[in-house]
């Protein structure tokens, strides 16, 4: 009967844990095995393995350190441990205190959030040398010998230089990422494909308090924040506002201006909702003028397909900003309009096609998202064929390469406060240390370039002008 319906049975694993600072190396994909296994495959060379690769760059292949997620036996083991350790109750795990009222009642169907760092992750995701060893020895052999100690400085040059090894490379440690369980839905099609758990992934990195705020309430609780303003008899902070979420206070903040009193609510509210946000804030606070270490992405091509997941993580500009930055910066030197077009192909592929200027790109892709910003990627090295890494691209118009009108404004402004702690007939010392602090940072600046000798040439003939100028693009 061509109308009787075949049942077909699907095993699958179930998931538990994943580590979101671990992705795939490039070129490698997962895909569920028939016995319900995830099965890693590497698509040029057709390699198959059932333990989860991960990249190693230029650490030693003998002295890393083992990121867990490396031994599936192990990792589920761990994770199945920790479910039934700590069990959680409507996201909430069940000793939490310190609520009281409303307060806990509303807290018991808010879910729980949680900030890690990469150093907290790495730290607690990764296996060295002796622990490894130790949970071989259950199933495994092993044989030691004995070597000897060098007490001389080449015996301790060695030394540094196995440390150095033992390093591999990882996100930025500043890195940090809210991540928060979201109630289950009746979407059928999540539970088969066993992500039974769905996750709300964020980077705080670069955004305000009042932006984290409202993402997070989106996203965890499906509703929106509301703030109520209210006018002071105060003439320092005449306003204050207030944090309203499902008709319940969060949080209030006072301020000089509305936007200020804003931003000091949704800051308190976060405290309440995130506790380790404050911890957060404070770091960030003192560590605000830092340059961005972009050291990891020197390990990584200008079009490697994991670019953009891995500028998510970390807080920077994703391929197609740092293109639309680029063109603005370079504006006048051609045709800087960007043209992208989509076509359908089988197999649920799409062939995503990008130009600008005389430069075109075509990928394949899942989706317009994900072609959007790979098609950038092959655009961006187009037009910077000298330029292999993806961190290169990153110092050049990433965050931090060049000031914007906001951040030299809020940088005056700042500056104009230090007039507000001036007190009658003495000096405003918070201005002096302010000039003394910035009178530093150009003797530092002057002497990093300063001269090493002068350079006496031969009498030669030299080339009038360079027949190669970097810094203009060939639009």
């Amino acid at each position: 009967n061509l109308h009787t319906a075949i049942f077909c049975t699907f095993c699958f694993l179930t998931v538990r844990g994943h580590d979101h600072f671990e992705v795939l190396p490039e070129g490698w994909i997962q895909v569920t095995h028939n016995s319900g296994m995830p099965v890693y495959l590497h698509k040029q060379s057709r390699v198959c393995t059932l333990a989860k690769p991960y990249f190693l760059g230029p650490g030693s292949i003998r002295k890393h350190e083992v990121p867990i997620s490396g031994i599936p036996c192990l990792h589920y083991k761990r994770e199945k441990e920790k479910e039934e350790q700590c069990p959680v109750t409507n996201g909430v795990s069940e000793g939490s205190e310190g609520l009281s009222g409303n307060m806990a009642e509303l807290a018991g169907r808010i879910p729980l959030a949680k900030v890690e760092s990469v150093k907290e992750s790495q730290k607690e995701q990764s296996l060295d040398a002796l622990a490894f060893r130790q949970y071989c020895e259950k199933v495994f052999d092993f044989q030691t010998l004995q070597l000897r100690k060098f007490k001389t400085w080449a015996g301790r040059r060695k030394h540094k230089k196995k440390l150095k090894q033992m390093q591999r490379p990882m996100l930025p440690e500043s890195t940090k990422l809210i991540m928060c369980s979201l109630p289950p839905t009746s979407d059928t099609s999540q539970i088969t494909s066993g992500h039974s758990k769905r996750e709300f992934i964020m980077n705080p990195s670069g955004k305000s308090n009042v932006c984290i705020l409202h993402e997070y309430v989106q996203h965890a609780m499906k509703t929106q924040p509301q703030y109520k303003f209210k006018e002071l008899e105060s003439s320092s902070m005449p306003y204050k506002a207030t944090v309203v979420i499902g008709e319940m206070e969060y949080g209030s903040g006072f301020g000089s201006s509305k936007k200020q009193a804003k931003s000091e609510a949704a800051k308190a509210a976060l405290s309440v909702l995130i506790p380790q946000m404050r911890d957060a804030n404070q770091k960030n606070e003192k560590g605000e003028d830092s340059p961005q270490d972009v050291t990891f992405f020197d390990n990584i091509k200008v079009e490697d397909p994991r670019v953009n997941d891995l500028c998510a993580k970390t807080g920077q500009l994703s391929p197609y900003q740092i293109l639309l930055e680029c063109l603005k910066r370079n504006y006048g030197m051609g045709d800087t309009a960007v043209k992208q077009d989509m076509k359908n192909m089988k197999h649920q592929r799409n062939e995503f096609m990008m130009s600008v200027g005389k430069h075109s790109a075509s990928v394949i892709c899942r989706n317009k998202k994900d072609g959007k910003q790979r098609a950038s990627q092959a655009i961006l090295q187009a037009l910077h064929p000298h330029i292999v890494s993806w961190g290169s691209l990153l110092r050049l118009y990433g965050k931090g390469s060049c000031k914007t009108l906001k951040e030299k404004k809020e940088e005056e402004q700042r500056i104009t406060e230090l007039q507000s702690k001036a007190s009658a007939n003495r000096p405003n010392q918070c201005i002096l240390n302010k000039l003394k602090e910035e009178m530093l940072k150009i003797k530092a600046r002057r002497e990093a370039v300063k001269p090493i000798g002068k350079f006496i040439p031969q009498e030669a003939e030299f080339p009038s002008m360079s027949a190669v100028d970097l810094k203009v693009l060939d639009m």
